[in-house]
């Protein structure tokens, strides 16, 4: 009888088993009622993705401020490029109200220049590539540098923009891309290096020098430049003062030398570079010659463990890549570098360079 029902009960199971697959079958093989997946509602607009992240409630504080929000819920495409909050901290920012002492068009511009009127992923970026530009919703220029491989077949994974370093890469919106900024940026829009220089009094003897060697001029240019100002204190140590400058015969010093050792033509590099130059380059640095000298630079540097504030130093060899190094210059304060200006950059350097002896003409 036991035996009986176990063969009912199998047969039942059988058949089930054959009716479920005959379904299968004929559901494989229909497809008008197929559907394409619908779209993640969960991914917001950038102008919503900000103001629902803690971390970037002083940024969409100021995006709504200056009216950028909801234009950051539209169409787009947009890459955004948010700071955190305490990023804003760092520059004595910690509530929504301390936006309403700024001046408002000043503000309105800074927070245009980490808006993009384009998606850009880290993808798009060139590798390895270092003073790569893109237009920002303030008209104004941003540097890209990537570090993405390194000479001897690693990968590297660092960006930064204008000198800020991306904490977060490629995060989705529903109009384009954000990126997670660790700093701030804030060009001087309107000043050129030479400006900037002029009302900094901590380097009036260096722009005393660059005016008697007739280096100044050109600063007010559209010519780019990147600047390794030394303080009146670093001339100093060197022997160099505005009483000494003032009885200076320019026509026994070689001025390209002397003061002309400070100026980088032509690129656009922030202290920040120094890290991708030591990712990238087999050498670590980047390497040049002065202008119309034979005397040849290295710029480098990196982040400075365990702190990972990023340091660069300065090197000169005479008769080019393998002369000794005669003299050599730090930027040790890392707050005041990475000044961007209409023309340039200028960075603090808290050492000097070239003696008065060192740039007698032979």
């Amino acid at each position: 009888m036991i035996f009986i029902e176990k063969r009912k009960y199998w047969s039942k199971t059988l058949m089930i088993l054959a009716i479920g697959m005959q379904i299968l079958l004929l559901a494989s093989c229909k497809h008008d009622d197929l559907t394409i997946a619908a779209p993640n509602e969960n991914i917001r607009p950038a102008g919503d993705f900000v103001k629902n992240n803690y971390e970037m409630r002083l940024f969409y504080a100021a995006l709504k401020k200056v009216g950028y929000a909801d234009e950051l819920n539209g169409a787009g495409p947009f890459t955004v490029l948010a700071p955190t909050d305490e990023a804003f901290n760092r520059m004595g920012v910690y509530n929504p109200s301390d936006f309403d002492k700024m001046n408002q068009d000043s503000l309105k511009k800074v927070i245009g220049y980490h808006l993009m009127p384009r998606k850009l992923r880290v993808s798009d970026i060139p590798n390895n590539g270092i003073d790569v530009r893109y237009t920002t919703l303030s008209d104004a220029d941003l540097y890209v540098s990537r570090a993405s491989s390194n000479p001897n077949g690693g990968a590297e994974n660092e960006l930064y923009f204008s000198g800020s370093e991306v904490m977060r890469q490629d995060v989705v919106l529903a109009n384009g891309t954000l990126q997670v900024l660790d700093n701030v940026m804030k060009p001087n829009f309107n000043k050129t290096v030479q400006a900037w220089l002029a009302g900094h009094p901590d380097y009036s003897v260096f722009v005393s020098g660059l005016k008697k060697f007739n280096l100044w001029d050109q600063l007010a240019g559209t010519a780019e430049f990147t600047i390794f100002a030394p303080t009146n204190e670093a001339l100093k140590n060197l022997g160099i003062t505005a009483a000494s400058l003032n009885e200076m015969d320019t026509s026994k010093y070689e001025g390209d030398l002397l003061f002309g050792v400070y100026l980088l033509y032509n690129k656009h590099f922030f202290v920040s570079d120094t890290q991708v130059f030591s990712r990238i380059n087999s050498n670590g640095s980047f390497n040049y010659y002065l202008k119309d000298s034979s005397y040849y630079m290295t710029f480098g540097g990196g982040k400075l463990y365990p702190t990972f504030k990023l340091g660069f130093g300065l090197t000169l060899r005479p008769g080019g890549p393998t002369g000794s190094p005669i003299q050599s210059a730090t930027g040790s304060i890392v707050a005041k570098n990475d000044n961007l200006c209409s023309n340039g950059l200028v960075h603090h350097l808290a050492d000097g360079m070239v003696t008065p002896e060192q740039a007698i003409k032979k």
